[in-house]
């Protein structure tokens, strides 16, 4: 019975090396989620390889390696409105070998405007991470903004 019970205990604490590349980009992608919310630069200074390539919609610049990574972080991070939360909505992971793992995401990023009214803006993302001893790191990570629907026909006709 002791046997038993130690074989169950060692086969949990192992569970963790026998995850997935996309339980691992998932986690990755969690773990940036819950840094952004908690406007915690270092938190996701964290999550990037020295030599990461950031590029960011609304950002400015591209940025490569961590000092440059820093300032687009800090700069986000300041300037997102006060109640703004990101979440990932969804994600699919492409493992490129070699413990890469390309992946592409689907993204919210909601808060109040100026006039109270709640607005949701679509963000999808393509990233290349990799995991090297045991962690996992951003090497390329891009995102881009949805862009607004098309005006409605009705909306274009010009008064009477």
């Amino acid at each position: 019975m002791k046997l038993c019970a130690l074989v169950a205990f060692l086969s949990l604490l192992a569970l963790p090396a026998f995850a997935t590349p996309a339980d691992d980009a998932m986690a990755h992608s969690k773990a940036f989620e819950r840094a952004v919310n908690a406007r915690d630069v270092a938190a996701v200074l964290a999550l990037y390889a020295a030599d990461a390539h950031v590029v960011w919609p609304a950002q400015g610049a591209e940025a490569s390696g961590k000092a440059a990574i820093e300032a687009l972080v800090t700069n986000f991070l300041e300037t997102m409105p006060k109640d703004a939360e990101i979440a990932l909505v969804s994600q699919t992971a492409i493992p490129l070998g070699g413990g890469e793992v390309a992946t592409v995401g689907h993204w919210t990023e909601s808060f109040t405007d100026a006039d109270g009214d709640l607005q949701t803006t679509n963000v999808r993302t393509t990233e290349i991470i990799e995991k090297v001893k045991g962690k996992t790191l951003y090497v390329v990570d891009h995102a881009s903004v949805g862009t607004p629907p098309a005006p409605q026909a009705a909306a274009l006709q010009p008064a009477r």
